[in-house]
């Protein structure tokens, strides 16, 4: 066996022998020595063939399965499924179905269990959820993007993209909406609808209000009584407010009010009374003009700054500002922080989608404290790491 095989194998049985339920620091350390030793074993032309081939038809054959709703049908029972039966229900061609199918099986989103016979597992599963499809749905608009990407760089000199008016999406789409304008547009409610279920799909694993010590330090000292007036928590630009839903099952004891802000046309698509029950308030607020909620205990965005270049980022936290009380008030930040060496696979690829549709980034620690020295009157107190996440929380207060 090569050295590098016997160090990475040697690596991966340290690793497993020592994983521990629910350790999520340990599985992905695992999970990156096994994608270390599928690197060691394919040979470079296979992994060239592999992106070539492979990985576009892998997403086209999943996205077309999404639109038949081949994936329901599968996960709503135990019994195999012939395709032959599947492309019946869905009205499509055998042949095609037949197709399609054998692509995913190879990457285990369904599993074969006889010649054209299928079966749900967990993959499949999930993939028939209504946030895996939202994400699947929102993210094959950049298909569109992406073919047209070299040409976009070719006409404006390779500059790396900061200008949120000259955007790929915009020249792919020729339009002169940038991409939430797009899709918040009337008669295009699915895209909404889907961006709504992608943000949702995107909570998944350990979340930062589930860490005590965050927790803790953040909301330790709150002021905040059982009234009709203090408020704890704004969800800003918190989409269908699935984090606040989270925030609120986690403490549901926690006094103060819970307040989800969006655009006007998101928030009126929600379901007001269903987010009464969980104690949220649904308020209709653009985060580039003035926030209306002063004094809250914290003023949370998840994800939202990564969507804009620096000076639209500057724009949102100056709004914010005024509404903090310095000494108490805390801005959080949900959000990806890059590694300076061995970034992962799940960071590089958003920071080049938010290139793509936003001509914004991700950015890595000193990038972050650049943005929030830039404001000026904020300052960056701590990032917090949630437990191996790749999406960390920064705390900013006022000075």
């Amino acid at each position: 066996m090569a050295p590098g095989l016997t160090h990475i194998t040697s690596e991966i049985q340290q690793k497993a022998s020592e994983l521990e339920p629910g350790n999520e620091k340990q599985r992905l350390s695992l999970l990156q020595s096994a994608r270390a030793l599928v690197n060691e074993l394919e040979k470079p032309h296979e992994r060239i063939m592999r992106m070539c081939y492979h990985e576009d038809a892998l997403f086209m054959a999943t996205k077309v399965l999404v639109d038949l709703g081949a994936f329901k049908i599968l996960a709503k029972t135990a019994e195999p499924i012939t395709a032959a039966k599947l492309a019946q229900d869905t009205g499509a061609d055998c042949a095609l179905v037949e197709r399609l199918l054998k692509h995913i099986a190879t990457e285990f989103f369904v599993h074969e269990s006889g010649p054209d016979t299928y079966t749900a597992n967990d993959l499949t599963r999930c993939i028939a959820s209504s946030g895996a499809q939202g994400a699947i749905e929102d993210t094959f608009q950049i298909v569109r993007v992406v073919d047209a990407f070299p040409d976009f760089l070719r006409e404006t000199n390779y500059a790396n993209p900061t200008d949120k008016d000259k955007s790929a999406w915009k020249y792919a789409y020729k339009t002169d909406q940038h991409f939430f304008e797009y899709v918040n547009s009337p008669g295009r409610e699915r895209k909404l609808e889907a961006l709504r279920n992608h943000m949702q799909f995107k909570t998944v694993g350990l979340k930062w209000y589930e860490v005590p010590a965050i927790m803790e330090a953040v909301f330790g000292d709150a002021k905040v009584g059982k009234n009709d007036v203090d408020v704890l928590l704004v969800d800003v630009g918190g989409s269908g407010g699935h984090d606040l839903i989270g925030f609120h099952n986690a403490h549901p004891s926690m006094p103060g009010r819970l307040i989800l802000q969006d655009l006007p046309t998101t928030i009126q698509s929600l379901d007001a009374a269903a987010l009464a029950q969980q104690g949220i308030e649904p308020m209709g607020h653009d985060f580039f003009t003035p926030q209306p909620v002063h004094g809250a205990k914290a003023y949370y965005l998840k994800m939202c700054l990564h969507d804009w270049p620096n000076p639209q980022c500057i724009q949102i936290l100056s709004q914010l500002k005024p509404a903090l009380t310095p000494g108490y008030s805390r801005i959080l930040l949900n959000e990806i922080v890059i590694r300076e060496e061995k970034a992962g696979w799940f960071e590089t690829s958003v920071d080049l989608l938010m290139m793509q549709v936003h001509s914004a980034q991700e950015r890595r620690e000193r990038e972050w404290v650049s943005l929030v020295d830039g404001v000026g009157g904020l300052r960056v107190t701590r990032i917090w790491d949630v437990e191996g996440a790749v999406e960390k929380v920064i705390e900013i207060e006022a000075i």
